[in-house]
């Protein structure tokens, strides 16, 4: 592996082709939305939905250890100084600080393919209402920003903010989803409100991110398409989940508050 020494320029490397053609990753993701918009719910239009939970629990549990790998990388990889996302950086001009970047980021590719699985599973389980069109644009568009981060990123080890605030966040979701495929109904019932909060969260590290952009985009620069496309993903995924909690939380808040109460009087 050959790196630039220089801490201007990022660090040459032979990127392997499976990571370098876009190909690889677009039939990837075409066979994944064929499947779980065309093929999946026409096999299982006559069949009764698979249970998978232990299929579920091994996902979850994948999940919340790789996120957990994943922050403990970032914070070696940029010093523990990852929290200053303000801050231009380059990807280093230690060997082993650019074998890790991109070794990371490789495992993230795998990682993000790895969470196309969740949709499958709900397919499986007949559960097609929930493969909205803000599932399938999130875990499409995560695939395609990994791609970037291997390929096209000019800001060094700072574009790995999003991704340090994003395995927080999929270590406490996931984890969540793995209590409440094991938890009794009164446990479920319980958790709820974590669901609220999750999103809040998911809507919270949208917001950081963004303005991570801003800052890098003032501060040290980035290339014109990828900055459109990583701010148009960002923001489209915030307008959805925002959308998400208004239309889940706060329309069915309010309908609660306008049903009449009981007369406690008589």
């Amino acid at each position: 592996m050959e790196a630039s020494t220089s801490p201007n320029f990022q660090p040459v490397v032979d990127i392997p082709a499976l990571y370098k053609d876009p190909w690889y990753m677009i039939t990837v993701l075409g066979l994944y939305l064929y499947f779980v918009t065309k093929a999946g719910p026409h096999f299982m239009e006559w069949r009764k939905p698979y249970e998978l939970k232990r299929l579920i629990l091994v996902h979850n549990f994948i999940q919340v250890v790789s996120c957990i790998y994943v922050i403990k990388e970032v914070l070696l990889i940029t010093d523990n100084t990852i929290y200053f996302f303000w801050k231009c950086r380059d990807v280093g001009s230690s060997p082993e600080l650019v074998r890790r970047y991109y070794n990371l980021a490789y495992f993230l590719f795998w990682l993000k393919i790895s969470e196309l699985i969740e949709t499958v599973i709900f397919v499986l389980r007949k559960k097609q209402n929930q493969v909205s069109r803000l599932h399938l644009f999130h875990h499409f568009s995560t695939v395609t920003l990994v791609y970037i981060l291997i390929n096209l990123n000019e800001n060094g080890s700072a574009a790995y903010f999003c991704v340090f605030l994003n395995s927080i966040v999929h270590v406490i979701m996931y984890s969540y989803y793995f209590v409440a495929a094991v938890a009794d109904k009164n446990l479920v019932r319980a958790l709820t409100p974590v669901k609220k909060c999750i999103t809040v969260t998911q809507m919270t590290q949208f917001a950081l991110i963004l303005t991570q952009v801003a800052s890098q985009l003032v501060l040290c620069g980035m290339p014109p398409l990828v900055l459109l496309y990583f701010t148009a993903v960002i923001g489209g995924m915030f307008y959805g989940f925002y959308d998400f909690y208004n239309s889940a939380y706060q329309i069915s808040k309010r309908r609660k508050s306008q049903t009449p109460q009981p007369d406690s009087t008589k």
